[in-house]
């Protein structure tokens, strides 16, 4: 399994996983192969079987050495799923050799490989395997001693059925590797302790039942649930293993136990990666349909090859041909498959540019703003094959793709223009696992895509409400006019005009109390000029109608210091709003310079020409990285989007800020061309 790109092994651990379920695959099609080659007795139909079967187990293996390198367990499980196919063939060889006379030059190291491969195969799970599942280490430091127990009797084991004087299946054929004299004699002896399989198996079965009675974990407890069964299943087999051998005397006669058993502890760790998430159950699955996959095509092709060639020549080059051309077609055929396979798995993790396309033609068929977020979900959860995706713009704009798992979500910003907008929350797949380094490639990409798309709905979702408050502004602003000319201005001119009554009645005979009531309500009227002065300055500030816009950014740019004002000599007539929606973006940006940045110098350029532009800069200390707009950014920008206008905030250089703003207005006239 190459780091899921189907060409480089990022790590020595990848590697070494990737060569062994090759090794796994290549050392099953040989035992297919020689099986069909030489169909001696019913062995050569079920070892095959079993063999392609067990491709599972170094699979599960890989996957668990790669989520944790430092857990024997894994490399117990591919060594073994390495083993088993190795064994099998050798068996088959030596027996077509030594039962059915078949002219094999290597049937003595066959059958050589009928002995000791079986340690490693069949041996060492259920004992040392067991004992230290699933973390890898004894239940509690007394299993120690047993530990060691279970490794010493599998290197008595191994050694004795390297070194024995006669081959294990083939009691009459010599072993290339075997001792004579009294050492061959000593390991002959050695070969004894497999009788000690059954009780280490058992006791294995026990440390697995006393786990599971103290681990607090769920996963792990329900993990050991499935495992126990299989455990005790495992241990009946080497009994009756044991039993086998003891009275039929052939130590093969006992494989279809000790294959049940493996089978079965390989498929209840299957289940415990699949439904509890223990290990990588995603990576588990991605190898296994490409190896599976892998296995058949190239068996069918090798089939295919040898049969095609042996109409032309004879048997023996066909099946050279055809061995050629499988091994020639496996590797790139694995590549291709791994990559097919990905993508099922992982979706568009390993074609980044895919994704992309893919977000794009999304957006591009997304038909109305509201379509746009949950459209943008639904495809990053389909890309990643993940089980929850959740897009953020505010509080207020969310959509949200499948359903939340009990992990929290990992979280990318939405930046678009330096400003974060939202934010991307994806959902890992496996509990308690994280993202790949392609995957987080990948995540932040999409994320700078949807911060845009983000960005144009958020201006939308905007503007549709700065309309929405444009017109409830309008009527409350001319319920308010009203409210305050009939129950303020309207009662004291009502008031003066009664006062100026009574004075002229009073005028003759008593001109001192009309002096004094004349005071008086001279001072109502002035309070009533003060509040037509209050209306008139609400609706409009009268800076603009006695200096123009850009007299009366001069009075402000004065007021507030560091400011200098350049515009065009001769000021243009602009229409009521833009001159006010100008006035409004110039001075809250002034006032943003010298209140939040503390800025010691900016300009405020205005230029006309079918649009207002607007542009001021500072040397502040400028925008925070990931920024959020607060209510003065975002009045700016709906000032300029209600006119179908733009206002753009950005960091200057080298430091500072510069907000560009271009309000449509048309044609416009100088006050020369003003009829």
């Amino acid at each position: 399994m190459s780091d899921n790109r189907g060409t480089v092994d990022a790590n020595p651990v990848d590697a070494a996983t990737t060569a062994a379920c090759g090794t796994a695959v290549v050392l099953t099609l040989a035992c297919a192969a020689t099986a069909i080659v030489y169909p001696v007795t019913a062995w050569s139909i079920v070892l095959p079987v079993v063999a392609v079967m067990y491709v599972s187990v170094p699979v599960v293996g890989a996957a668990m050495a790669r989520s944790q390198p430092r857990n024997p367990v894994g490399w117990i499980l591919v060594a073994s799923g390495v083993s088993f196919p190795l064994a099998c063939t050798g068996y088959l060889l030596a027996e077509a050799a030594y039962t059915a006379g078949a002219d094999i030059p290597v049937a003595a190291w066959a059958g050589w490989l009928d002995g000791w491969p079986w340690v490693p195969a069949l041996g060492l799970v259920p004992t040392v395997g067991l004992l230290l599942f699933p973390d890898g280490r004894p239940p509690s430091p007394r299993w120690r001693l047993f530990l060691w127990l279970c490794c010493a009797q599998a290197v008595a084991l191994f050694l004795g059925l390297l070194l024995s004087p006669t081959l294990m299946d083939f009691p009459e054929q010599d072993n290339p590797t075997g001792l004579t004299g009294g050492w061959g004699a000593a390991a002959a002896e050695l070969s004894a302790v497999i009788v000690l399989m059954a009780p280490l198996s058992t006791a294995a079965a026990w440390s697995v039942h006393r786990r599971r009675a103290r681990t607090t974990d769920p996963r792990r407890l329900a993990a050991l649930n499935l495992v126990q069964p299989a455990a005790w299943l495992l241990a009946a087999s080497w009994w009756g293993c044991i039993a086998l051998i003891a009275f039929g005397g052939a130590s093969v006669g006992a494989m279809p136990a000790e294959v049940a058993g493996m089978l079965t502890l390989a498929g209840t760790a299957w289940v415990a990666i699949r439904r509890y998430g223990l290990f990588d159950g995603r990576r588990v699955l991605s190898a296994t349909m490409a190896y599976g996959l892998l296995t058949v095509l190239v068996f069918t092709l090798y089939l295919g090859v040898a049969a095609v060639v042996r109409l032309l020549t004879s048997e023996a080059v066909s099946q050279a041909l055809a061995v050629v051309g499988a091994t020639l077609v496996a590797l790139p055929l694995r590549d291709i498959l791994q990559r097919a396979v990905n993508r099922i798995v992982y979706g568009y993790r390993d074609d980044p540019a895919g994704a992309l396309v893919r977000l794009s033609r999304r957006l591009e068929a997304a038909a109305l703003p509201e379509e746009v977020l949950p459209s943008v979900a639904r495809t990053v959860q389909a890309a990643l094959r993940v089980p929850y995706v959740e897009v953020r713009l505010g509080q207020a704009i969310r959509a949200r793709a499948g359903a939340p798992s009990g992990d929290p979500p990992e979280e990318f910003p939405l930046v678009f223009a330096g400003e974060t907008v939202g934010t991307l929350a994806v959902a890992r797949r496996d509990p308690g696992g994280a993202f790949t380094p392609a995957e987080q490639r990948l995540l932040s990409g999409l994320a700078g895509q949807i911060a845009a798309a983000g960005h144009a709905v958020s201006l939308t979702a905007d503007l549709l409400r700065s309309r929405e408050r444009l017109v409830s502004a309008l009527e409350e602003e001319r319920r308010r006019l009203r409210r305050d000319l009939h129950d303020g201005l309207g009662p004291a001119l009502a008031g003066t005009v009664l006062g100026l009554q009574r004075a002229r009645s009073r005028l003759a005979t008593d001109a001192d109390a009309v002096a004094g009531q004349l005071d008086e309500l001279t001072a109502h009227l002035q309070e009533a000029v003060a509040e037509i002065r209050r209306l008139v300055y609400g609706l409009r500030p009268p800076a603009l109608d006695e200096l123009g816009l850009i007299g009366a950014l001069h009075e402000q740019a004065r007021t507030l210091g560091p400011f200098v004002v350049e515009g065009p000599r001769e000021e243009p007539v602009l229409p009521a709003a833009v001159e006010v929606a100008a006035y409004r973006i110039a001075l809250e940006a002034m006032t943003n310079a010298v209140r939040h940045a503390h800025a010691d110098r900016g300009t405020v350029r205005i230029s006309a020409d079918t649009a207002l532009h607007l542009e001021i800069t500072d040397d502040g200390i400028g925008l925070p990285d990931g920024y959020r707009a607060g209510v003065g950014i975002t009045s700016m920008r709906e000032r300029a989007a209600e006119l179908g206008g733009t206002c753009l905030i950005e960091r200057a250089t080298p430091n500072g800020t510069t907000i560009r703003a271009t309000l449509p207005l048309g044609p416009v006239r100088t006050p020369a061309e003003t009829p």
